[in-house]
C-alpha cells in the first residue's frame, strides 16, 4: 500500500480547511469558526493542548470546559501516534514542500545530493533539546502569564493568516516568522522546526499506550539496516532509523518509510507490539 497519495490527499484538505473556516464566515456561516490554536465546529470546541497548558500555568487552575477543548486532539494522539504532525499540520506540509525544492536544486542544479543536515542527529538529543524547549516555554508562559508558545506556534500562525488574508487581503508581521523557517529550511537546516522545537508535536509525542499506532519491523531485535541500501532511514524526515526506531518520539507516522521498503517489511502496529 503507497501511503504517500492518502497523506497529500489529508494534507492538502487540511489546508483548504484552513483557508474555508474563514470564507464560511465571511458570508456569516459560523457553524466553524476559529483557527489551529481552537477550532469550533459546531458548538463542540477542540483546542491546541499546548495553548491549554499554558492557561493551566498561568492561571493555576484547570477546569473542565479546558480539559474537554484538550481531549480530543490528545486521545487522537493516544490512537494514532503524531499524525497531526506527518499527515495534517500545514507547516510540515510547507516544510515537505521545502525539502522538494532543496532536492531540486541539488540534484538538478548543482548535479549533486544534498546530505541531509540535520542540526542535531542523534535522536535521543532530539528530543532532549524539544521537550526542554517545550518545558522552558510552558514555565516562563506560567511565570509571566504570557501564552510565549503561541507566537511560535506555526501551524497557528499560518491559519491565523489565512484567516487575515481571507478577511482583510493583508498579512500581519507574524508571516515573516513562517517565511524566515522556511527560509532556514530549504537553505540552512531541512526539519529542524518539526525535529527541535515544535511545542504542539513534542506534547502529542508523550501520549503513549500499547494500542498506539506506531512503525513496526517485522524482522524483531534489528539492530542493523534490512537492506544495503537502507531506503528507510534515507527518506525519513526526521532522521531518525525506521527499521529500529519506529516507536520513537520523533516519528510522525509519515509512512514514508513503509512506501521506500522494498521488502515490506515495514507495517503499521502497536507501540505494545515492538
Amino acid at each position: 500500500m503507497m501511503y504517500r497519495s492518502h497523506r497529500r490527499v489529508v494534507q492538502f484538505s487540511v489546508l483548504v480547511f484552513v483557508f474555508l473556516v474563514p470564507v464560511l464566515n465571511l458570508f456569516e456561516i459560523y457553524a466553524v469558526t476559529g483557527t489551529l490554536y481552537a477550532v469550533n465546529i459546531g458548538g463542540l470546541s477542540v483546542t491546541d493542548p499546548v495553548v491549554i497548558l499554558q492557561a493551566v500555568f498561568a492561571s493555576g487552575r484547570l477546569t473542565v470546559l479546558l480539559l474537554g477543548a484538550a481531549l480530543f486532539p490528545v486521545l487522537f494522539a493516544l490512537v494514532f501516534g503524531r499524525v497531526w504532525c506527518g499527515w495534517m499540520c500545514p507547516y510540515h506540509l510547507l516544510a515537505d514542500g521545502a525539502a522538494e525544492v532543496r532536492r531540486f536544486f541539488g540534484e538538478r542544479v548543482l548535479r549533486r545530493p544534498l546530505e541531509k543536515a540535520l542540526p542535531v542527529k542523534s535522536s535521543f538529543k532530539a528530543n532532549a533539546v524539544r521537550l526542554s524547549f517545550l518545558l522552558f516555554g510552558t514555565a516562563l508562559a506560567g511565570a509571566i502569564s504570557i501564552p510565549v508558545l503561541n507566537y511560535v506556534h506555526a501551524p497557528g500562525i499560518f491559519s491565523t493568516e489565512a484567516m487575515i488574508f481571507v478577511k482583510e487581503r493583508s498579512l500581519s508581521p507574524e508571516f515573516l516568522f513562517i517565511a524566515a523557517l522556511l527560509v532556514m529550511e530549504t537553505a540552512v537546516l531541512p526539519r529542524f522546526w518539526c525535529r527541535l522545537f515544535c511545542p504542539t508535536g513534542s506534547f502529542l509525542s508523550l501520549f503513549r499506550a500499547p494500542f498506539t499506532m506506531t512503525v513496526i519491523n517485522k524482522v524483531k531485535a534489528v539492530r542493523s539496516p534490512c537492506c544495503t541500501e537502507n531506503h528507510c532511514s534515507a527518506v525519513c524526515p526526521m532522521g531518525l532509523a525506521p527499521f529500529k526506531e519506529g516507536g520513537n518520539l520523533l516519528c510522525t507516522n509519515c509512512a514514508q518509510c513503509l512506501d521506500a521498503c522494498p521488502q515490506s517489511r515495514l507495517h503499521f502496529g502497536g507501540f505494545g507490539s515492538k
